[in-house]
């Protein structure tokens, strides 16, 4: 089966619960009841604490993962800090169907989204004609920056600096604390 026949998403989610489901909790898939639920994909739980958390689950196949905003001109991301209530996983898929998971908490999951997006908006040495679909880099998930690029002379973009500054892949102990 061809990688593009398959719904990304889906397996994006799949995948979390799998992981999931191996350290030793319950999940809920919230899609399979709401269409497309706006903040959440999973509902987590520990049935030995009752603790429970949702989780926002993004997944794609190229180094940058879209996380379903679009940006104003100015770099504004409306609601952005309302629309992120809990953890994010981000679930890179590459060609064979392996899999990274990348975990931030919703608040890492706001400033790297955030600083991300000031970066692709006001960074670029060009002027925004629509409004930009935002965007995930798989390295700032690894934790690492993106260096500055010029052309004949020209700058193209400046450096993001990473606002963590730390590897998110198989973070998993960020799930854990909340439901410990």
């Amino acid at each position: 089966m061809a990688k593009e026949n398959i719904n990304i998403g889906l397996f994006g989610e799949t995948a979390v619960t799998l992981e999931l489901i191996k350290l030793g909790y319950d999940v809920i898939n919230i899609n399979s009841s709401i269409q497309n639920y706006k903040n959440a994909d999973l509902i987590v739980m520990n049935s030995k604490t009752g603790k429970s958390t949702m989780l926002q689950v993004k997944c794609g196949t190229t180094k940058n993962i879209l996380v379903g905003f679009t940006s104003e001109l100015d770099g504004i991301i409306p609601d952005l800090d309302e629309k992120i209530i809990c953890p994010w996983v981000f679930v890179k898929v590459d060609d064979n169907y392996n899999t990274e998971f990348y975990v931030l908490s919703a608040e890492e999951a706001k400033t790297l989204i955030k600083a991300g997006n000031d970066w692709y908006v006001h960074g670029f040495n060009r002027h925004l004609k629509s409004k930009p679909v935002v965007g995930m880099e798989i390295l700032w998930l690894k934790g690492e920056n993106t260096k500055a690029s010029a052309t004949n002379l020209k700058i193209q973009h400046k450096a993001f600096n990473n606002p963590l500054g730390h590897n998110s892949e198989n973070r998993w102990d960020k799930i854990k604390s909340l439901l410990e």
